[in-house]
């Protein structure tokens, strides 16, 4: 169904059931993905707009309190919103990897696990586990999923989990690490597989490269455009956000900023 509202907006008219909303902070990210998802919804679709960001504002924008769980929006029928929390999903889970050692586990052997699974790695694996499981088919009460991301540093490294993680299990076949026991992350190589396809798929998934007529933030998005590519995330698109135009021309301060940012628009790299 295509959005007659925003028809001159390319990733919405035919949109994919993935979109990734990324860029440098402060580029407009959450305004952006929450607009595209509210756009969605007003179309009758159901919509599912998630935040990657441990520091997200959506909560300020939409007058909602972020769960790790969906949340329905006020006044916005088929959209729900769920903010990934890393606390909350690398307690969720050490849960699930004590589970799966089974009852027969010994106490020094579930003790072990408890310590390789206190760290940073840990929490940014859990992140993706809760992360994979959105572009899975158990998230198919969904037309489309939203997700405002992070600064793109944190995206990066998220969405480059998926082959680390996979190149761990086929390089390993015991022992245990912050990912917890090998036996059981074996468990969850169909999933990561699925999240691989998911993101490649360009008929699943767009990447939407936010930036601002600015030279470091489009010098950002070229850089995060390269990267993707080579995570095999090759359904791109640019969007401008925040371009000034002078409604004065005689007016010496504001005809300056709107120069500026064009001459950024100018000197924008091949690669946009």
């Amino acid at each position: 169904m295509d959005i007659p509202v925003l028809d001159l907006i390319g990733f919405l008219q035919h949109p994919t059931r993935h979109l990734f909303f990324t860029g440098k902070g402060g580029v407009g990210k959450t305004s952006l993905s929450t607009a595209a998802a509210i756009a969605l919804a007003d179309a009758g679709k159901r919509v599912l707009l998630v935040s990657t960001d441990a520091a997200s504002n959506l909560d300020e924008m939409l007058g909602i309190e972020l769960r790790n769980t969906p949340v329905p929006v006020p006044g916005a029928p088929g959209l729900s919103v769920l903010n990934i929390d890393p606390d909350t999903a690398a307690e969720s889970y050490r849960q699930r990897v004590l589970q799966q050692m089974g009852a027969g586990a010994s106490a020094e052997a579930l003790s072990t696990v408890r310590e390789q699974l206190s760290g940073a790695c840990t929490t940014e694996i859990a992140s993706f586990d809760e992360f994979s499981s959105l572009l899975s088919d158990s998230a198919e009460a969904y037309d489309h999923i939203v997700f405002d991301t992070a600064p793109t540093g944190h995206t990066l490294r998220l969405l480059s989990l998926p082959k680390a993680w996979t190149g761990f299990l086929n390089g390993n076949d015991r022992g245990a690490s912050c990912l917890g026991p090998h036996s059981g992350l074996k468990m969850q190589e169909q999933r990561f597989k699925a999240a691989l396809d998911a993101l490649g798929d360009a008929t699943k998934t767009t990447v939407v490269l936010v930036t601002r007529p600015d030279k470091g933030a489009i010098a950002e998005a070229a850089h995060t455009s390269v990267e993707l590519q080579q995570l095999g995330l090759h359904n791109q698109r640019l969007a401008i956000n925040g371009v000034f135009h002078a409604s004065e021309r005689s007016d010496a301060v504001a005809r300056a900023i709107e120069d500026l940012g064009q001459q950024a628009l100018d000197a924008m790299p091949a690669v946009l």
